[in-house]
């Protein structure tokens, strides 16, 4: 990251950043809460303890990051990308995630829970200690490979 990196340690309240571009900003421990997020483009931000509420980030891309503890609740994930990112410890409820892509990314400790995944694709993810509804990602994974034998 540059030295010109802006900090971004507050809460973002019901703005509209529809089609916004970020680079090598700090969001760690920002929270953004009933924001229009729809389509934004976030590169090599530091986005560790993040929280997004209420809002939509609807065909977001985010690319080469830190994302460790970060949280998302209540929020249309759709059609969102990620790609090259450490999402280790991420809390992820209530969501669409439908149509989303995960490619290279750590998902090791995260959890998930009440999300619709139809359509998504992981590729190349770590999902060490992952849980889903509660069940570890290892299991799943383990049944699924036993039925499609």
């Amino acid at each position: 990251m540059s030295d010109t990196k802006q900090k971004v340690g507050k809460t973002i309240f019901n703005e509209n950043f529809i089609g916004a571009v970020f680079e090598e900003n700090d969001f760690d421990s920002a929270v953004f809460k009933e924001n229009n997020l729809y389509c934004i483009a976030i590169t090599e931000c530091n986005l560790d303890e993040m929280r997004v509420e209420d809002g939509s980030m609807h065909n977001a891309q985010f690319r080469n990051m830190g994302m460790r503890g970060a949280s998302f609740q209540a929020v249309d994930l759709r059609g969102i990308s990620f790609r090259d990112a450490n999402l280790t410890g991420a809390t992820v409820m209530h969501l669409n995630m439908g149509a989303s892509r995960f490619e290279h990314i750590n998902l090791a400790q995260s959890v998930y829970k009440s999300c619709s995944m139809e359509g998504t694709s992981f590729e190349d993810c770590n999902w060490e200690n992952a849980k889903i509804n509660g069940i570890p990602v290892a299991e799943l994974l383990a049944a699924y490979e036993k039925v499609h034998k």
